[in-house]
């Protein structure tokens, strides 16, 4: 459904109080994944690592530097706003903080209305009807309508941007790490009630996340991304239970009781994600890696077919 080829984002700052040279930040740097039918794509990776920056593209919410991105085919990337806008209510997103998403000054049915409005999903007449429905798919009851978003717990107010992304009947969400931001117990709820949309709406996700088992909760398909690239594809049994590149193990190995001597050979990793505006020559995770190698100082690895899945790794030439 969703199919992303060799995409860039690339911001340029320009610090004109001294009057320094333009620096460039490579937030995305060259990747490609798909996203199938009713198929949840987890990306995972660091702060920084351009998961948001990738998901944001997507929708068009920030303009590529170069690449494509294809729905159904058609590239959509280089449409205009105005074509854009067409398709826009296939395409929504569940923001990271539900705080800060919603509107404090518009009701909750204002703001599940505005965009039946916006794309015309029903008829004036129905907007009401449809505002309790809605409310109703996210577990609140018609009472909420009339409440604005500071009466609402951090887990109702993500239900209630749930309720908004699915009102204009939407093919494929964007989860920019929904429960990040939310208490424990309420998180596992919230990825409950994404997966049950899943299955009657017949959704496509991509769900960027930095906490492994929530990615491995929901995922079909995982991506592993590490400064602007993404290093590691696969299946999501099969990337969890037997990682091959370096980073995804190192990931694994953070999670409290997955055993870092087991997967990184009772080696460490060490050191912090580097700067994306001076990248490192060769393969981007060298300068942390305890399997670096001098090739990988010199040459960038190809994302490569290895044993069901892919990896940018010279460990696997």
């Amino acid at each position: 459904m969703i199919e992303v080829r060799n995409l860039k984002k690339h911001f340029v700052t320009k610090n004109s109080l001294f009057g320094d040279e333009p620096e460039v930040i490579h937030a995305v740097n060259g990747i490609d994944f798909t996203v199938g039918n009713g198929e949840t794509l987890g990306l995972v990776g660091e702060s920084g690592s351009g998961k948001s920056t990738t998901g944001r593209l997507v929708l068009r919410l920030l303009e590529p530097t170069s690449g494509s991105i294809l729905l159904d085919g058609k590239d959509i990337s280089t449409i205009s706003s105005r074509d854009f806008r067409k398709i826009r209510k296939d395409l929504q997103m569940v923001f990271q903080n539900p705080y800060s998403a919603l509107d404090y000054k518009m009701t909750i049915e204002d703001i599940l209305i505005q965009p039946l409005q916006i794309h015309k999903i029903v008829p004036p007449l129905e907007y009401k009807t449809e505002v309790y429905r809605l409310l109703d798919l996210v577990g609140l009851d018609k009472a909420s309508a009339r409440k604005f978003p500071h009466e609402f717990s951090g887990g109702q107010r993500q239900r209630i941007g749930i309720a908004r992304a699915l009102s204009t009947k939407p093919r494929f969400i964007v989860c920019d790490e929904p429960v990040s931001a939310l208490d424990v117990s309420v998180q596992s709820q919230i990825l409950n009630l994404t997966m049950d949309l899943q299955k009657e709406f017949g959704l496509s996700y991509l769900f960027i996340a930095h906490d492994l088992h929530v990615i491995k909760h929901v995922s079909d398909q995982v991506a592993i991304m590490y400064l602007g690239k993404i290093v590691e594809t696969g299946n999501s049994e099969e990337l969890f239970n037997r990682p091959m590149h370096p980073y995804t193990k190192a990931l694994l190995a953070a999670v409290p009781g997955q055993g870092e001597h087991k997967l990184l050979g009772g080696r460490r990793l060490e050191g912090e994600i580097p700067s994306s505006i001076k990248l490192p020559d060769g393969c981007a995770f060298h300068t942390r890696c305890p399997y670096a190698m001098d090739i990988c100082k010199e040459s960038i690895p190809i994302l490569t077919e290895r044993e069901g899945r892919k990896v940018a790794c010279h460990l696997y030439p």
